[in-house]
């Protein structure tokens, strides 16, 4: 069974007045010790991270994932959270998983921060009693999750483009941006329907990053749809697909899954809707690039 979920999108009415400070969902959680493991065990030669232009890679599997894992970086993967919290409504996810069955065991795909792991076994531990004993694994190439942990979550430095040897499977598998992580989507799907109990549940949610516009007015020329295809020209070079989410439905389906929904959200790329919920969602969409990236200027 397989659920991105169904669509909710008219055009976003533009507003000209002044809109809300926002504030980044940074969850502190001290409940329990981690037990921060790897297939390849913790070495130091895992924590010598690769320096280039003044930010820093994983060492681990060098070269599979493009993008930093410094401080500037895990606050964007933090903004991130809370964007797709935002545009969800506070949930954490919208597939149905654990509706029709406690989930035993759930997979966070490419945990990064592991603030969405952190978040859930939270969540989890005010549910019902049915949901408490969920154990929640968190896989990422790097290292930069907290020490300090809820006591069922476990971070794990893995390659998710390996064979899968867990000697146990998931009653949930979750994958959020994953987009230019992964080189073989059909492989990592598949083995995750082969780590899936019966009923279980896959969630993948990604950004689509050609620019869209409710009345078609957006070019190709448009300066943001150049930079958008050059984005997915050199994402062709590396091997890793930038716009994997227009084939989700279709390779979940050729792997086996059923009850395949798909729903597309909006991020607007600035803050001008008059909707509250799209106005604080383009500003915080629109803000690292602004301050963090070209910096704020008297």
């Amino acid at each position: 069974m397989a659920d991105p979920a169904p669509a909710e999108a008219g055009p976003l009415e533009a507003d000209n007045g002044e809109e809300n400070d926002n504030t980044n969902d940074d969850s502190d959680s001290a409940t329990g010790v981690s037990v921060l493991g790897s297939s390849a065990s913790m070495t130091s030669s895992i924590m010598r991270y690769r320096e280039e232009n003044g930010r820093t890679y994983h060492a681990y599997r060098e070269g599979r994932y493009v993008l930093p894992n410094d401080a500037v970086e895990n606050d964007r993967l933090d903004l991130q959270h809370h964007l797709y919290t935002l545009t969800f409504d506070g949930k954490l996810f919208v597939s149905p998983a654990g509706r029709d069955k406690p989930l035993k065991r759930v997979l966070d795909a490419g945990t990064g921060t592991g603030i969405w792991a952190i978040d859930f076994a939270n969540a989890l531990s005010l549910a019902a009693d049915d949901h408490q004993e969920t154990l929640i694994t968190g896989v990422d190439l790097s290292p930069i999750q907290p020490p300090f942990v809820p006591p069922n979550v476990t971070f794990y430095i893995d390659d998710l483009e390996d064979d899968w040897t867990y000697s146990y499977k998931f009653d949930f598998v979750f994958g959020r941006m994953l987009t230019g992580s992964i080189a073989d989507w059909p492989r990592f799907i598949r083995q995750s329907y082969e780590y899936l109990e019966p009923g279980g549940w896959i969630e993948l949610s990604d950004i689509l990053l050609d620019l869209q516009s409710d009345d078609g007015t957006v070019s190709p020329e448009c300066a943001t749809q150049k930079w958008a295809g050059h984005m997915l020209e050199a994402a062709a070079i590396w091997k890793r697909p930038l716009d994997s989410c227009k084939f989700y439905k279709e390779q979940l389906a050729e792997a086996g899954f059923t009850n395949i929904e798909e729903k597309i959200y909006k991020w607007p790329s600035n803050p001008w809707p008059k909707d509250p919920k799209y106005k604080e969602l383009g500003k915080a969409a629109s803000c690292s690039a602004l301050t963090r990236d070209i910096g704020p200027k008297r």
